[in-house]
Formats: structure tokens, sequence, C-alpha cells
């Protein structure tokens, strides 16, 4: 599949449905965006269409071990052919004051980050912001909660926004509806224990449980979202609605 044009992103944004009553906190979204799942991934983006955020914040599994645990890279900004995105360096700084585990390093940079491909959207979506990019170098459990306390504690008063990129295992209802149910019960021994199977079928998968544990400690609902046209799952997670 092609890479989608800014042209066709802004279209697909103005064709997706928007978002009714919620308010999102987290996108997750393919660590691959083309043609084929560009429709699904806009409609999850069109929630978040023309805000204003302090800064937002995309983490992504890196798919080796790196030296840092936690990596976030040295640039001053990121280039697509749609234009720069500053970084954010105080935010990044302050992830590094967090845990001994934060490290701006460029080990886990590359240019076939899932990192460029939220960037695209970002940028026909919302007209100004920067960014911290964030990868996760380690298959400890113990690091994907480093992670989620850090990402809770430190942006949970913040207007962030925190996109985690990942694929779900679409082709495999049953395995899908398993990984719903855990989400639903909150889970969370269960959900590490797929997570570090050899059984699961799903990429990003670090990524994918930092989300969960960050939206469990906001309170947050998860909705996943899949599609017939797409092999491609996409979801948000957003502010509870009060009946």
């Amino acid at each position: 599949m092609a890479i989608p044009t800014k042209a066709e992103i802004e279209e697909n944004l103005d064709y997706a449905l928007e978002a009714e009553k919620k308010n999102v906190r987290i996108l997750f979204s393919p660590t691959q965006i083309d043609t084929g799942n560009l429709f699904e991934v806009c409609d999850v983006y069109s929630n978040v269409r023309d805000q204003q955020y302090e800064s937002i914040v995309i983490v992504e599994s890196h798919n080796r071990i790196l030296d840092k645990k936690l990596a976030m890279s040295s640039h001053d900004s990121y280039t697509t052919d749609l234009g720069s995105v500053e970084v954010n360096d105080k935010l990044r700084n302050e992830f590094c004051d967090e845990e001994d585990d934060f490290f701006i390093s460029d080990d886990g940079f590359n240019d076939d980050m899932s990192l460029f491909h939220q960037l695209r959207i970002l940028q026909a979506a919302i007209k100004d912001f920067n960014v911290v990019s964030l990868q996760i170098g380690d298959y400890d459990p113990a690091i994907i909660r480093e992670l989620a306390y850090v990402l809770s504690e430190l942006l949970s008063t913040r207007n962030i926004l925190l996109i985690v990129c990942c694929d779900l295992p679409v082709d495999n209802q049953i395995e899908l509806q398993s990984l719903r149910d855990m989400i639903e019960d909150n889970n969370e021994s269960g959900l590490l224990h797929y997570l570090s199977s050899n059984d699961k079928n799903i990429k990003g998968a670090r990524a994918f449980m930092s989300g969960v544990m960050v939206a469990r400690e906001w309170d947050l609902e998860i909705e996943l979202f899949e599609s017939d046209s797409s092999e491609s799952i996409t979801g948000y997670a957003a502010r509870k609605l009060v009946v």
C-alpha cells in the first residue's frame, strides 16, 4: 500500500466520524499507516482534530533490545514531507529526571519508526504541536510498569495527548476477544502474561500494555475498533461518561 498524501489524509479526516461526547486522552494507532488503513486511522484521529495540546507523546516498542531501556532521541525536531515538528526538550528532560531508566539516546532512532507515520497524520489534523518520541527497548514487565507509572504521574494533570503505536490481532477473533475481556476486567497479570508469551499476535505489545495501564490509572474507558475493509485495529481511551 502507498503512503497517503496530505490531501488524502485531510479528505479522510473530513469523512471520518466525529467524536460524539468523549474527552480522548490516549490514541491506539497502527505502527504503519498507508492508504489501506487510512480511513480507520483518520476515524480515530478525528477525535483530536484541531485540538491544542501542551505536547504529544508518542510511544512505540523497538524491535530489538536497546542499550537504554527507555530511549528518547536527541533530535531537536523531526521532519516529514509535510514539514518539521519541534521536540519538547523540557518534557523530554522531565522524563529523565523521573526515573533512572529514561535516557536521551539515539540508539532506538531510525527512519522507519512509527513516529513518522503518526506525525504525518498529526500534521494534517492539528495545526501546531510539539512532540516527545519514546522507544521501549526492554521486555521486562517491570519496565512496562515503570513507564506506565511515569506517564500517568507526569502527564496526568497536563493537556497532553498520548499516542500508543501497536498492531492488534485482527485475524484471530478469539485472541482479540480474550484481549478485550482482560482489558475490561482490569486483569493486569493476565495481560502481562499474554504479552510476554510467544503465542501473542500483537506488534508493539510493550507500548500497548503501557497505554492500557495508563488508561486504568486515569480511569479512562478503552474502545477498540476493527473494520471489514482493513487489517488494522484502532482505538482510544477517553473519560467515562457520567449518565
